[in-house]
């Protein structure tokens, strides 16, 4: 449960999760766009990609590795189920266990900064 005041924005993160499934089973609210960026250890991994639109009955689905973080609710109250999958298949690969890392491409967006997890945070606020 999310609600104007109590939860601000969830910075930036990816989860520890193969997949995840974010269901919005509703409520009323304004605000809260789930803002999506690259994913971990792509060159452009802090570039914005899309902004999604929590609607009621609707879910969204994406991989556990793309950083995300939900903006805060302008008012009202959502309701929301998660549900993070791992894949013991997926976690023996060697895709999982030796995952590619590259070099940014260039600055991040403002909107894929991270106070939690960048070092570099400050360099770029």
């Amino acid at each position: 449960r999310y609600r104007e005041g109590e939860d601000l924005g969830l910075d930036m993160h990816t989860d520890d999760s193969d997949v995840t499934v974010n269901v919005c089973l509703g409520l009323d609210f304004t605000g809260a766009g789930l803002q999506f960026c690259g994913i971990i250890g792509a060159p452009d991994h802090r570039h914005h990609r899309f902004t999604y639109k929590h609607q009621k009955g609707r879910c969204v689905v994406h991989l556990g590795q793309y950083r995300h973080g939900a903006d805060d609710i302008s008012s009202g109250e959502r309701l929301n189920l998660v549900l993070w999958n791992h894949s013991s298949t997926y976690r023996s690969s060697r895709w999982f266990r030796e995952p590619a890392y590259a070099q940014e491409s260039g600055p991040p967006d403002p909107v894929c900064l991270s106070y939690t997890h960048d070092r570099d945070y400050g360099v770029f606020k």
